[in-house]
């Protein structure tokens, strides 16, 4: 098994927390990540979702810091709280992430408060670059959903050992009603949800995961009263093979479909890797990502990564976006861009 690998398992099988966090006792420790990047593209349009990339070289548009706190109460409760500077926000508004109390009981785990939307194989460390190989997940199916990464509300996870290698979980979850707003260059969006609840199963082995999420969604966006239903199936898939490691995942719904495909090498320290993806209907663009990581050690690594992201010429010439955030056509922008980023992530 390589570092990466190894590195990944431990993950999963602890919190971010007992990779190096402050014990202030037994049951109580405080952890933390980030991540920072100087990134800029050859088009003056802004591009991917929060974080807004254009020509100007960018210090902050990835700018990213959590603090998490764990709490072990007794044997069968725990508390957990994630505070974070998302690119997005403020240093000043930060984003409280996840705040919830866990009840154990045999083979079911209960939570109720601020969760994590899981629909996606990384959406449990989305903010923790850290924790996946590549600079960004690929904005194709992590934008896809405009940057949604949370919901108030309860989940239940059962799991169930199927051999000795492999486990099952199964964790419907229904969130409150609530109103959303997703700030996208100088527009807003209010989103006034009435209705969300949904399911994530996964099956992992010792060398791989297979997620499936699925989310049903009503709202209105605002000033229109009528109700939009969304229904949102995710498909994922990832698998160990000696020093490889492969990745794929689907995104489709009412409005979109959505798909990457991406493949990383591990050399000792460095790890180069490869993504193309593709976005279709409401979003119409296909994308090729190189990058190389190089971990300088178990807890700090920094991304060197080249992005070039491209759409048909009739779907430029009829208005779409793509991945900017408008319409490049609007400024009179070529239809393509490259994105070049070197970034750092740590944890403690």
């Amino acid at each position: 098994m390589n570092k990466t690998y190894a590195l990944y398992v431990f993950a999963l099988l602890f919190p971010l927390s007992s990779l190096g966090a402050i014990k202030i006792s037994d049951s109580l420790s405080v952890s933390g990540f980030g991540s920072t990047s100087i990134t800029k593209s050859d088009n003056k349009t802004p591009i991917f979702v929060h974080r807004e990339i254009t020509e100007d070289t960018c210090y902050d548009c990835d700018t990213t810091f959590g603090l998490q706190a764990d709490w072990n109460i007794n044997q069968d409760f725990n508390t957990s709280v994630q505070l974070v500077k998302r690119p997005q926000d403020e240093w000043s508004n930060p984003e409280i992430e996840w705040a919830y109390i866990a009840y154990q009981y045999e083979d079911f785990s209960f939570k109720g408060g601020r969760l994590r939307l899981p629909m996606f194989l990384a959406s449990e460390y989305y903010y923790v670059s850290q924790a996946y190989t590549w600079a960004r997940p690929p904005q194709e199916v992590y934008d896809s959903i405009l940057g949604f990464t949370f919901y108030d509300g309860v989940s239940v996870r059962w799991e169930n050992h199927l051999s000795d290698e492999t486990l099952l979980s199964v964790s419907p979850f229904v969130a409150y009603p609530e109103e959303f707003t997703v700030e996208l260059a100088q527009s807003k969006m209010i989103f006034d949800t009435s209705r969300i609840f949904g399911l994530s199963t996964e099956i992992s082995g010792f060398n791989y995961r297979l997620h499936a999420g699925y989310m049903h969604t009503k709202f209105k966006l605002f000033p229109s009263t009528e109700d939009t239903i969304i229904n949102i199936y995710t498909l994922g898939a990832e698998y160990f093979y000696d020093e490889w490691q492969f990745m794929a995942e689907a995104e489709a719904d009412n409005t979109q479909a959505n798909w990457y495909i991406s493949g990383a090498y591990n050399i000792d320290k460095l790890t180069p890797y490869i993504t193309y993806g593709e976005s279709h209907h409401r979003r119409q663009s296909h994308s090729i990502t190189a990058g190389l990581r190089y971990d300088i050690t178990y807890t700090v690594s920094v991304n060197a990564e080249w992005q070039n992201i491209t759409m048909k010429a009739e779907d430029y010439a009829k208005g779409q976006t793509g991945q900017f955030i408008t319409s490049p056509l609007l400024l009179q922008e070529e239809k393509d861009a490259q994105i070049i980023t070197l970034m750092l992530n740590f944890i403690f």
